[in-house]
Formats: C-alpha cells, sequence, structure tokens
C-alpha cells in the first residue's frame, strides 16, 4: 500500500468513498444522517488549504481509503490554554478493504503529518454507535475527552 496526499484527480475517487462513508454513517444513526454526497468545492478547499490535506491510500492503483486532517488552534477564549494541533474531519476505506490495516496506516501517516507541523495532539469525532472505528481509535491510543448528548423533543 501508498499513501500520498491527494491530487485534482483523485477527487472521482475520494467522492466515491465519500458516498461509502455516509451511507455507512447513515446506517448507525438514520435518524440524524442519510446517505449522500459530499460537495466537490469541499474536498478542492481542503486540498488547496495551507492548514488541511487530505491524505489517500492506494493498492494497485486503486484508492482504497482517504483521512482528511486539518490544522486547528484553541479558541481565543481566555479560558482556554492555547493549542496548536490536527483534527481529522474524516477517515473512510473502501468496505471491500476494510480490516487490512488501511486506517491504521492512515492514522499513523497523519501523526506524521502533525508532527512536522509540530502540533501537539490530534483530535476527531467518532459516532455513538461505530464501534469498528471506536476500537480503531482506541488500539491507536485515541481517549474520550468530551461528548456530545442530545435529549430529543
Amino acid at each position: 500500500m501508498k499513501i500520498r496526499i491527494a491530487a485534482a484527480e483523485d477527487i472521482p475517487e475520494i467522492e466515491e468513498l465519500y458516498r461509502q462513508l455516509f451511507a455507512a454513517m447513515a446506517e448507525i444513526q438514520p435518524e440524524f444522517i442519510r446517505p449522500a454526497s459530499q460537495d466537490e468545492s469541499f474536498i478542492r478547499m481542503n486540498m488547496e488549504s495551507e492548514e488541511a490535506d487530505i491524505l489517500t491510500a492506494w493498492e494497485e492503483e486503486k484508492m482504497v481509503g482517504f483521512l482528511m486532517v486539518q490544522q486547528k488552534s484553541a479558541p481565543p477564549y481566555e479560558c482556554f490554554i492555547p493549542h496548536r494541533f490536527a483534527c481529522i474531519m474524516d477517515l473512510a476505506v473502501d468496505e471491500k478493504h476494510r480490516g487490512k490495516g488501511i486506517g491504521t496506516s492512515l492514522l499513523k501517516e497523519a501523526e506524521a503529518w502533525a508532527v512536522k507541523r509540530g502540533l501537539e495532539y490530534i483530535e476527531l469525532g467518532v459516532l455513538a454507535g461505530n464501534f469498528s472505528a471506536e476500537g480503531l481509535y482506541e488500539k491507536m491510543g485515541y481517549r474520550d475527552t468530551q461528548k456530545t448528548m442530545r435529549h430529543m423533543l
């Protein structure tokens, strides 16, 4: 497997992986998420940003996964200690290639990306009920630091 930063010609394959990602998310939380496509302008914006990259995983000329990572800073409020960190926005692995270490490899590459930029840590969000993703993140050393709670009316 080879990992590289996405190029403009990779957008159709990234869009297909986003469709798979959103369909899987819709299965986990159908009351809040529906199958959809990702807006191409959102993908391009992150590809062109100096503070973001899309890391892509390839096997034999086929994209089998991607990870979108952004550089962020803690909000400029008195109560927050200033930090610069990486935020994993999305991680998707082709459904036919899951369980082969692709997600792990992409996460390791994101760690290297963050270290190169002198960032302090990486954070991400995961849907409650996405047990396979939670297991991967925990295996890689990620720990809960906050929760989002919802009360239905």
